[in-house]
């Protein structure tokens, strides 16, 4: 009797499990394209494997400041903003991971404002199960796409659905709104140092580390934030690069090099820049670029023909054309 019972159980499971598996790749849109951490990590999945020279990583000060498409028409290089708002480096760790299973990129820019965004561990484990649960059911995560399900979706079941073309912004959050930062000089020296608390530290000893093991340049960077900035901030980064040998560009210190222009750069009172100030920190960093890594200009280059095309795209939402 007992063994009947386990038998029927595990049938029950067995059951359930192909049930759930078969239902996640109806539910997958063809568009999967979902909000925020997922929006970023299948923006950039979508990019032909191994052809990304560098990203970009972070919260909403990090997609606000560096646009891809920029670098590339100066400097030939391919990158991707993965920047999310609200990002905690746990996040950002688990995002990283993911795209280093289909890219190589040789540098990656992590921006320092969630450094000092703390969260529970409790909240990192729920995020591990998650991302493990979302890898084996898709349908966790696209719960309710049963309301868009039609039959034509069983004729496309078991093939690979042709995914639309990767935005032409490279996961960069575009904002031509102006609304200065109206308070003045806000770069004061100190020596405090704003502590990094133990759970965002662990995350980017982590994102450090998996850098290290793929033997990628990992460069710290502060976006220019009048209202997120603080000096002590600074000192807590540069702390950190100096102790683990990386380079740390704090651009708040070299505002007068980037020519940011406060009354019409900044789209929210000086919290994040807008498109004309992005414009600037991206040709800063696209020069950076070029006289510190090797990085390859493929400007000329017909297997990249598609940014060239997706430039002049990106010409005309940016209403330069």
């Amino acid at each position: 009797m007992k063994s009947k019972n386990r038998i029927k159980t595990l049938s029950f499971l067995t059951g359930l499990f192909l049930l759930l598996y078969i239902a996640s790749y109806l539910l997958i849109p063809y568009n999967n394209m979902g909000d925020s951490l997922y929006k970023k990590a299948n923006g950039i999945l979508k990019e032909p494997k191994n052809t990304i020279d560098y990203v970009a990583i972070g919260d909403s000060e990090c997609s606000a400041s560096i646009s891809p498409m920029e670098v590339w028409n100066d400097y030939g290089y391919t990158g991707y903003n993965c920047g999310v708002p609200s990002q905690q480096l746990q996040d950002t760790y688990y995002l990283l991971d993911r795209v280093l299973k289909n890219q190589q990129p040789k540098v990656v820019f992590l921006e320092t404002n969630a450094f000092y965004r703390d969260f529970k561990y409790i909240n990192s484990l729920e995020t591990s199960i998650e991302e493990t649960v979302k890898k084996i059911f898709p349908i966790y995560k696209y719960h309710d796409n049963w309301k868009y399900f039609h039959f034509y979706m069983l004729k496309t079941l078991g093939h690979r659905i042709k995914q639309e073309q990767p935005t032409v912004y490279k996961g960069y959050q575009y904002s031509a709104i102006v609304n200065p930062y109206k308070r003045g000089p806000y770069v004061t020296e100190t020596d405090d140092v704003y502590v990094i608390d133990e759970q965002p530290l662990l995350y980017l000893n982590k994102i450090a580390g998996l850098c290290r093991h793929k033997d990628i340049q990992l460069i710290l960077y502060s976006a220019p934030s009048p209202k997120c900035w603080s000096y002590a901030k600074h000192n807590a980064a540069a702390a950190f690069a100096n102790e683990n040998q990386l380079t740390y560009i704090d651009l708040n210190l070299d505002i007068d090099t980037l020519g940011i222009d406060w009354a019409n750069d900044s789209r929210d009172d000086g919290d994040h820049l807008n498109y004309f100030g992005a414009k600037k920190v991206s040709d800063y960093m696209g020069k950076y670029l070029s006289e510190h890594t090797d990085l390859t200009d493929h400007r000329k280059n017909d297997l990249f023909a598609g940014w060239n095309k997706e430039y002049k795209n990106y010409l005309k939402l940016t209403e330069q054309h």
